[in-house]
């Protein structure tokens, strides 16, 4: 056992303990982060944002526009000018000083009825604030009881027909947990699972594993390397976070939205332990590999294997989003590669029970521990056969375990 957590601790420090790894580590969610900004800016930076005329031969619009001094980062705001003609809207409007403009006809308060002009269609941002606008018009003079909650909204919230409340809020709010799972689980797996086989690999090839096996059993020479990478994973996890609730700290005031997003923490909960009992698999599954080849190439080859399976819930979301308890879609629960992302995406969109919850945790412990068995299998047949590349079908076969 001690000789086990040597080798862990190796594995953990030779990766860990470098500049490489850091640099990974934060390179990730950084531009992960600064694409996320980018994409959002030039989003943003897209939208028209001159202002609008308008024209309101109604008689309406009493009211100045109520314009925020210190608007939110990605808030849109659009400024509306009043005209007393047609010729000077439109004169404003081809010298592109404004968008276009807005008539509001003299019968709007029975045809709720206007018309726009301009050289192209009105956009959602401008048709959205330009309904806001004269909505606070038409019920200035008006006696509202709880006016400023009316003119909030409605609140939803989402509940299963068995009456159990899930989560409040739209679908993309519900999406951005599951979303993050999935990135996190692929990272680790591109990252710590690759580390992993790529050092199986070389130590065949530089024959370093035959130093190694003098001093320490195939077993526990194996399962070190699978702790010590899991141990890389849970850095890079908690790293993460770190980083994650810093970024929400940060933005939260300047980006409105960030605020809405409150995760369910019993889901949260579920989706990491899944995660991480399913990165043991993963990570099995990548030693087998790691002690069946013999050149690294078709080593990384291996892990085209790896992530196909893995993001099948997102290449099926709509799955998830109309039928979450279908066959499919529990199908993909309980198989190890997609769990953590399938089982995080049904918890979004409905209720699970606790019984399969703790029935699919079941099946990925199982799933884990044969996978490192089976790694330790293979480990002993192909350890000192460094030119001979050893048949997956052949560690299934009695004899591979007394090879």
């Amino acid at each position: 056992m001690t000789k086990l957590f040597k080798v862990a601790k190796y594995e953990y420090t030779r990766n860990v303990f470098t500049k490489k790894f850091w640099v990974a580590l934060l390179l990730v969610p950084l531009m992960f982060i600064l694409f996320s900004l980018i994409s959002a800016f030039i989003s943003f930076r897209a939208v028209d944002k001159r202002p609008v005329g308008y024209i309101d031969k109604a008689g309406i619009i009493t009211q100045a526009q109520k314009l925020k001094e210190k608007p939110g980062l990605f808030d849109i705001q659009i400024e509306f000018v009043p005209f007393t003609d047609e010729e000077q809207a439109k004169k404003a409007s081809l010298a592109e000083e404004h968008q276009g403009f807005v008539i509001i006809p003299e019968d709007y308060t029975t045809s709720y009825q206007i018309t726009w002009k301009g050289n192209k269609p009105i956009s959602e941002e401008v048709l959205g604030n330009l309904k806001k606008y004269i909505t606070e018009n038409l019920i200035v003079n008006e006696t509202i009881p709880n006016r400023a909650r009316v003119e909030e909204g409605v609140n939803l919230r989402l509940e299963s027909l068995d009456g159990s409340i899930k989560s409040a809020g739209a679908s993309w709010q519900r999406i951005i947990p599951p979303v993050f799972i999935g990135i996190l689980y692929f990272v680790l797996v591109m990252s710590s699972g690759t580390y992993l086989l790529q050092s199986l690999v070389e130590e065949k090839e530089n024959r370093t594993i035959e130093i190694m096996l003098t001093t320490v059993s195939h077993k526990e020479l194996m399962a070190g390397k699978i702790l010590g990478n899991i141990g890389v994973g849970i850095t890079q996890l908690l790293a993460w976070a770190v980083i994650v609730v810093v970024t929400l700290f940060i933005f939260r005031a300047q980006v409105p939205f960030l605020s809405e997003l409150m995760p369910d923490p019993g889901m949260m909960a579920v989706s990491l332990v899944l995660l991480l009992v399913s990165f043991v698999f993963t990570a099995s599954v990548l030693a087998i590999f790691g002690a069946t080849v013999t050149e690294s190439q078709e080593g990384q080859q291996m892990i085209g294997i790896i992530v196909v399976p893995t993001l099948l819930p997102i290449y099926f979301l709509s799955v998830f989003m109309n039928s979450p308890n279908g066959v499919f879609a529990k199908i993909l629960s309980f198989f190890p590669f997609s769990s953590p992302i399938a089982m995080s995406l049904r918890m979004a969109f409905t209720r699970v029970s606790t019984l399969e919850i703790l029935l699919v945790l079941v099946v990925q412990i199982l799933f884990a521990i044969g996978a490192m068995w089976l790694a330790g299998r293979a480990f002993k047949l192909g350890m000192l056969q460094f030119s001979k590349k050893i048949s997956l079908f052949k560690l299934f076969k009695k004899e591979a375990g007394d090879a």
